[in-house]
């Protein structure tokens, strides 16, 4: 969930045009990237068939077409809460395969897994969550389904950051250890968060959609920079520490 500001900021110290070139040598990284970006392209897309336009020759156009724009208000809220979610996703997924050198079989297969179960099937839990959310006897199933989806897609997404850049080390010897460390804190706690306010859902399943509101705006921020630039000042005060200290 975690995302910095553009595709095009640092990664390591080096520019994504200095990893860039490094990625020439491997060119199943640029296809892996565009057809990635065709699937985010196309899920974000379609979020915005879960929203009715009322008719005239509806059976309810007699309340209204003001009444019946207001009444949809959660379907609003879940294409809103989904579009940035995917939207965050895509600016994440970038600037990870931003770090990587090269792929291999196993990053293509996982990357799949993450492209049909963390994009291409949001719309289906986005929709059931703003046609069911206010459903005494049905918003405690959409919420957690909602939530469930979300938990998994976010795992999956750091079992693919957690094989290209520690199992099969396929990251650019231009990232450091540090940016490496500071992407994993980022990225790390995001389905556990998620996790949570799934089981909070089955007691309030308003709250835990607030909650899920709540994580995707905080996570618009560039965390991983901002992990890597704490991570640079603790480093440096602890260094003129130990310089005063001789």
């Amino acid at each position: 969930m975690p995302a910095t500001h553009s595709p095009q900021a640092d990664v390591g110290g080096h520019s994504r045009h200095d990893i860039g070139a490094q990625q020439a040598e491997d060119p199943s990284l640029a296809r892996i990237g565009a057809f990635s970006d065709g699937v985010f392209a196309f899920a974000i897309t379609l979020l915005i068939l879960a929203i009715h336009i009322p008719l005239p020759t509806d059976a309810d156009a007699n309340q209204g077409l003001l009444t019946l724009l207001t009444h949809q208000w959660r379907s609003y809220l879940a294409f809103v809460l989904t579009f940035m979610l995917v939207g965050i996703n895509w600016m994440n997924h970038r600037v990870m395969f931003a770090t990587f050198a090269r792929a291999n079989h196993t990053l293509v297969w996982l990357n799949l897994l993450y492209l049909m179960v963390g994009v291409a099937f949001m719309p289906i839990p986005t929709a059931v969550l703003g046609a069911w959310l206010g459903s005494p006897n049905n918003q405690v199933v959409a919420a957690v389904f909602y939530g469930g989806t979300a938990t998994v897609g976010g795992l999956v997404y750091n079992l693919l950051w957690w094989y290209g850049a520690y199992a099969a080390k396929l990251t650019s010897p231009a990232l450091s250890a540090r940016e490496r460390r500071a992407h994993t804190i980022a990225w790390g706690p995001a389905p556990l968060v998620v996790a949570a306010l799934t089981a909070v859902a089955f007691a309030s399943p308003h709250l835990a959609v607030a909650g899920y509101v709540a994580t995707v705006f905080v996570y618009i921020l560039p965390v991983p920079r901002l992990i890597a630039l704490k991570q640079r000042r603790r480093h440096a005060q602890s260094g003129h520490s130990g310089k005063a200290g001789q």
